[in-house]
């Protein structure tokens, strides 16, 4: 670390996130979708406030070797090890390595979905899951190929050998989920136009980028020992998943822009789509959905700015099915005020809504966000 050819950056914040939902959401602090309201007509509103957003982390970048810079980095949360447990632990975001030039990238290690990669801008750590947000992190192996024509023009190929099993979201079920042997192969083509400028907010980006990417998998479900025992629900099911995604994000000015996902595919529990549910529990099927979201941001100037958006996970229910969710609708407003250099103030406010099965289930809320976050 002393020869002058290598570089350790360690990094964190401290977070106090407030939130309060007009309606029960799950998961507390961290709302993925709303609950059904009380059928005796009681208040079901909520109050939390935590430091679970809270993370540290390291990059450390080596002497170049052979043409390629090696670098590793790692970020954790004190979050429960799923963002679906109300306590604070340990979770483990990205700890990967890899190996980067110009032209190739070489990585392996637990690292964000090359599907559907885009992110939103709020401010829970739970970004819009189950809501239109689909990808997630998990363990794998990828290689990455970078094209420039011109400097005004980019062109990326993403493919990647990947744990079908991820630990974003609890078990829900009396079966057990796991791979069936095989890892997930997910890819991803994307395309970026115009030259990389700086915007405002320090932001660096081209006018116009636009991606696809798709995915195919299995998950095994076993039924677990605690079940009750029911011949109509055999031992063991597999199940085929895939997905199909199109990204894309325009600058339309230095501080105007608009970004977005539109999804589609099966089984998707696992990449946070259908919901969070992968298969039905009866038919042992996997479940249809489709959805995406989209975002308006504007930079009122280098340290304010604004994000509202909209994101739907709906679905596709068929007679025999008998999955509880069938919709869940988010509408946000965020305003976030850079304060200074390490210290960040945002406000977000949330309408909800969440369809079940039965509609007498269904769910409408808002819920609003207020974080302070100290970066050193």
């Amino acid at each position: 670390m002393l020869n002058g050819k290598s570089r350790l950056k360690i990094f964190g914040s401290l977070s106090a996130l407030t939130v309060f939902s007009t309606d029960r959401p799950f998961a507390p602090g961290m709302p993925l979708f709303l609950l059904p309201e009380s059928p005796f007509g009681l208040n079901t509103n909520t109050f939390d406030i935590h430091g679970r957003q809270s993370n540290i982390g390291a990059t450390f970048i080596g002497p170049e070797a052979n043409g390629f810079t090696p670098s590793a980095t790692f970020v954790s949360f004190i979050a429960n090890d799923t963002l679906t447990g109300d306590s604070y632990g340990f979770l483990p975001y990205n700890a990967f390595g890899e190996l980067k030039n110009e032209d190739w990238r070489f990585a392996a290690g637990l690292q964000n979905d090359v599907f559907n990669p885009r992110k939103p801008n709020v401010i829970s750590l739970a970004a819009m899951f189950t809501t239109g947000n689909t990808g997630s992190f998990r363990s794998q192996a990828r290689v990455e190929r970078f094209i420039k024509p011109t400097d005004a023009s980019e062109y990326t190929i993403q493919f990647a050998l990947s744990d079908p099993i991820q630990s974003v979201f609890g078990s829900r079920d009396l079966r057990i989920q796991e791979d069936n042997g095989w890892p997930n192969v997910e890819g991803r083509v994307s395309m970026g136009l115009g030259e990389t400028e700086t915007l405002v907010g320090n932001r660096k980006a081209r006018a116009f980028e636009l991606g696809s990417s798709a995915f195919v998998g299995q998950i095994r479900t076993t039924r677990s020992i605690l079940a009750p025992q029911d011949p109509q629900s055999p031992i063991r099911n597999v199940v085929d998943c895939w997905g199909f995604g199109v990204d894309a994000a325009v600058n339309l000015t230095s501080s105007i822009g608009i970004q977005g996902e539109v999804f589609t595919g099966a089984g998707l529990g696992e990449y946070n789509g259908g919901i969070g549910q992968t298969f039905d529990s009866a038919t042992r099927n996997a479940i249809r959905s489709s959805g995406g979201w989209g975002e308006v941001f504007a930079y009122l100037t280098p340290a304010l700015h604004v994000h509202s958006g909209y994101g739907i996970d709906s679905p596709l229910r068929r007679v025999d099915d008998t999955f509880a969710l069938t919709q869940n609708q988010t509408f946000f407003t965020n305003v976030v005020w850079n304060w200074s250099k390490n210290v960040q103030i945002s406000n977000q406010v949330d309408y909800r809504k969440t369809n079940y099965r039965s509609p007498l289930l269904d769910a409408t809320g808002c819920i609003f966000y207020s974080e302070f976050l100290w970066k050193f």
